[in-house]
């Protein structure tokens, strides 16, 4: 097989649409249709321009562009857009840049933007996906930068692939010692709470969310979406104890429920709850509203500036558009004691009449007790002939009395609203708790993983000297809200990819002053007491060692591996030169095969040394792979090569 010459220069454009495009695909996603179609049209346009070295389009015309392109940036600046603008006008200036006859300084340019883009993408949005694009562009742009080196010295520099490849595989070595020091500066820099340029951060939201006011059939839009708000890194606990607090609401007006009594300033007394303890670390995503989602009953929350009810509620006083790290300590209980209530708040009915639910309750509860009545309640709705679905869910001017007696089916919001009525209609104090339910338990993370689908509301019932007792009358769909056992190969994939997302979150993403801090407490504390190191346990010994031993014996496998895979004319030239060295002839890096073979002193050596190179050089420069009668030959001259 013939070994095909490459220009530099070739090499060099490759590289260059490389960074291009890899460029492009960090943004792609953060701007508007129309600057990814402007670009993807310019950039074809541009390859083709190369394919036929000809620039028709003159240094006048493209400066043109590029001014409109900053003019027009400029008239639709606003505070909201600023960098998704900036963005997109730099990615039709590198498209613009691509179009033109292109010198030294024009593809640094190129690479200077294509690197800015990189940047603008993770003021837009630092997911995981930016570690990737980071890593692929130091990369690229080491090695072409390398390249451009070379063509800048001499456009018309060709060389073989195998050369081609050599350079690449060392100009690759850079990016590979900057990237273990990247590592170091990033955990060594000084962090601060009050970044300069947070102000330049676009804060993405989910599109739906829990707000102020939840009516009927609404909570249905978030059932249907499946993008994650919450992981929450804790121990396992059982399903069925698996309620999120978000949101408390008293006020129901016939068709939507609002909070305006529930949302009170806690009185610092915190009630005396029974159950087990529960620490979560609770990575929420942006949803747009304010409120903070905890395991039901949260205790505590980490963050300094929440604001807390005596519902047991968190809420910061802007909404969350970016997301946010906190952590929880909750009691997994089903009653929040409580000695004392306005019950007037939590008795309020709506001013249509609601007959037929008034005959309903008083069958219902034919003269029993408060916590029997409660029960009766309760079996009606989700032990009864009613059915979850969150489709076509009955809208209109009394939903209420259309769900219980008419329609017989609904989602959560009816469940719970009508419970709740029934409640407050036999005089039993109630009100609406809204948040999540369930979640899908990450075993390699250890963390739950809650989407927006699980949006759940359920009813608080005030027990007279206990408290408000959870009850939820939602029948069926758990699994729904849950892991469980069914769950396919896929959706154990999905889990396992998720958690690359979920630690880069957490080391990356949430590195702040306070792991810094606590991180050179830890090294400076083994180092004051080395005798700690010595507390590990034999068996870890043994694993961590069995495991080293393990990687050194791949690492040699491999470069054993890329040695045999070396091109059959190296391997020789490689046995030639140390059988020289062992004579005591060595090389210079700069110096061709005859210049050296030529200052050997043993004339003998000498001679067979040279034809040798000759034989060697003849094959080489041939641009063909050699034959194995040529390898055998060039084997042969190199044994006689030996001192006599």
């Amino acid at each position: 097989m013939a070994h095909r010459l490459i220009r530099i220069e070739d090499t060099v454009k490759v590289l260059t649409f490389a960074v291009s495009v890899l460029g492009f695909l960090s943004v792609v996603r953060e701007v508007e249709l129309w600057y990814s179609l402007a670009f993807a049209s310019l950039f074809f346009l541009s390859v083709s321009f190369e394919y036929r070295r000809t620039f028709p389009l003159h240094g006048w015309f493209l400066a043109c562009m590029a001014i409109g392109v900053i003019l027009l940036t400029i008239l639709r600046m606003n505070a909201d857009e600023f960098i998704s603008l900036v963005v997109g006008a730099l990615l039709m200036l590198l498209a613009i840049k691509l179009l033109g006859a292109k010198r030294f300084r024009d593809y640094m340019q190129i690479y200077l933007i294509a690197l800015f883009l990189l940047i603008g993408s993770a003021l837009l949005s630092v997911e995981i996906e930016f570690l990737l694009s980071f890593v692929c562009m130091i990369f690229l742009v080491t090695v072409t930068i390398v390249f451009l080196t070379y063509f800048s010295q001499d456009n018309t520099l060709a060389l073989p692939a195998s050369a081609i490849a050599r350079i690449a595989s060392k100009a690759s070595l850079i990016s590979l010692i900057a990237i273990p020091v990247t590592v170091v500066m990033f955990i060594i820099l000084p962090r601060t709470s009050y970044p300069l340029f947070h102000f330049l951060n676009r804060g993405a939201h989910a599109s739906t969310g829990f707000t102020d006011k939840v009516r009927l059939g609404n909570v249905s839009d978030i059932q249907e979406d499946t993008t994650v708000i919450l992981r929450a890194h804790m121990e396992r606990v059982p399903e069925d104890l698996l309620y999120w607090r978000g949101i408390v609401l008293d006020n129901f007006d016939g068709t939507s429920w609002t909070s305006l009594h529930s949302g009170g300033p806690d009185s610092n007394r915190s009630p005396r709850m029974t159950g087990r303890q529960v620490k979560q670390t609770i990575y929420l995503e942006p949803y747009g509203n304010r409120y903070l989602f905890a395991l039901d009953k949260p205790a505590s929350l980490s963050l300094r500036y929440a604001k807390k009810t005596s519902a047991l509620t968190y809420t910061l006083s802007e909404k969350i558009f970016r997301r946010i790290r906190y952590e929880s300590a909750s009691t997994l209980s089903d009653l929040l004691p409580e000695q004392r209530i306005d019950r007037s708040a939590y008795l309020q009915m709506p001013e249509r009449a609601l007959a037929k639910t008034r005959d309903l309750v008083k069958t219902l509860s034919s003269g029993g007790t408060e916590e029997e009545t409660t029960q009766a309640i309760l079996r009606f709705l989700r032990d009864g002939e009613y059915r979850y679905s969150l489709k076509d869910l009955p809208v209109s001017g009394n939903p209420l009395e259309d769900f219980l007696f008419r329609y017989k089916y609904g989602n959560c919001e009816y469940f719970a609203s009508a419970m709740a009525v029934m409640l407050r209609i036999a005089g039993i104090p109630s009100r609406v708790v809204g948040g999540y339910k369930g979640g899908y338990y990450n075993d390699a993370g250890e963390y739950y993983l809650v989407p927006q689908k699980n949006a759940h509301v359920w009813v608080e019932a005030y027990m007279e000297s206990r408290g408000w007792l959870r009850m939820d009358p939602t029948p069926g769909g758990i699994e729904n809200f849950v892991s469980g056992p069914s769950r396919d190969l896929f959706f154990r994939v999905k889990l396992l990819m998720d958690s690359m997302n979920y630690y880069w979150n957490a080391l990356v993403i949430n590195y702040d002053l306070a792991k810094q801090v606590s991180l050179f407490h830890t090294i400076r504390s083994g180092i004051r007491n080395p005798r700690l190191h010595l507390s590990v346990k034999s068996g870890a010994v043994v694993r961590y060692s069995a495991a080293l031993a393990c990687l050194a014996l791949v690492i040699l496998a491999i470069r054993r591996l890329a040695l045999r895979r070396r091109v059959p004319h190296e391997r020789i030239l490689k046995d030639f030169l140390k059988r020289m060295a062992r004579y005591g002839y060595r090389r210079n890096r700069s110096e061709g095969l005859e210049e050296f073979v030529a200052r050997i002193q043993d004339e003998r050596t000498r001679e067979k040394a040279f034809r040798f190179v000759r034989a060697f050089e003849g094959y080489y420069y041939r641009d063909k792979r050699l034959s194995k009668e040529e390898i055998k030959e060039l084997r042969l001259l190199l044994d006689l090569g030996k001192r006599q």
